[in-house]
């Protein structure tokens, strides 16, 4: 009887040994994980030099390099890492980052481009106007902004006419509203990479990059119901500011 309860406990006492064993090595395993989290946070061109901000950087664990040089300077911010490399010309440069640890990590490739050369240039606080595929640069903010495409295009020639009544039924009783695609890019910040709907008859405004974006029209006007436009006919209406 004694031998049949010292056998149970001896397997009690293994798989509580098992289940502590499997606990640790996925608490190691987390740890890794967010070890390697490397997140890019975009670039400042100055004069002579090129700012790149990571977060969650560790030298130990990552050789980052700027037309092949390494950083001349490292500045440690609050989550954030800032590389400063030299660039005398000012010009367009190739940044890669490199896991020496983790070599089966992908390595991250990115063509860093001067946007005072590169860009159209568009003022804070002000409406301007970009068309599909075109980038341009807000210098206050260290803003880049690119709109990628325009689609499910639902807008009517007049949105107020929205009469439900069945009797006599309104040419828009639908929302009308206009899928964009957005890329913009503030350094120290997560790439902006999003989809959003704008209504007609509604402004469409956002925070990001301690800025207030803001989407107030899109051209050209719909004249007709299910009119096809072309996508180099498409531009929208948007500002950045530090007001809501």
């Amino acid at each position: 009887m004694c031998r049949v309860a010292l056998n149970k406990f001896s397997i009690l006492i293994s798989i509580l040994l098992v289940l502590i064993s499997f606990s640790c090595s996925n608490e190691q395993n987390s740890g890794e994980l967010n070890f390697k989290k490397l997140e890019y946070n975009g670039y400042i061109f100055s004069e002579g030099k090129v700012s790149v901000f990571l977060k969650n950087y560790n030298k130990e664990n990552y050789l980052v390099t700027l037309n092949s040089l390494s950083p001349e300077k490292e500045i440690k911010g609050k989550g954030i890492t800032e590389l400063i490399f030299l660039n005398s010309l000012n010009k367009n440069s190739s940044l890669k980052i490199k896991n020496i640890i983790d070599t089966e990590e992908k390595v991250i490739s990115k063509a860093l481009i001067n946007p005072e050369s590169d860009f159209r240039k568009v003022k804070f606080n002000e409406d301007f106007k970009i068309k599909i595929n075109e980038t341009v640069y807000e210098k206050f903010s260290n803003t880049t902004l690119r709109l990628i495409d325009i689609s499910e295009d639902s807008r009517c020639p007049d949105p107020t006419d929205n009469n439900e009544n069945i009797s006599n039924p309104g040419s828009c009783i639908h929302t009308p509203k206009t899928l964009i695609h957005l890329i913009i890019e503030t350094p120290k910040y997560s790439i902006f990479d999003e989809f959003l709907y704008k209504e007609q008859l509604k402004d469409y405004e956002f925070f990001y990059g301690g800025n207030y974006i803001k989407i107030s029209k899109i051209d050209p006007d719909i004249l007709e119901l299910n009119r096809f436009i072309d996508d180099s006919d498409y531009e929208i209406t948007i500002s950045i500011s530090n007001n809501s």
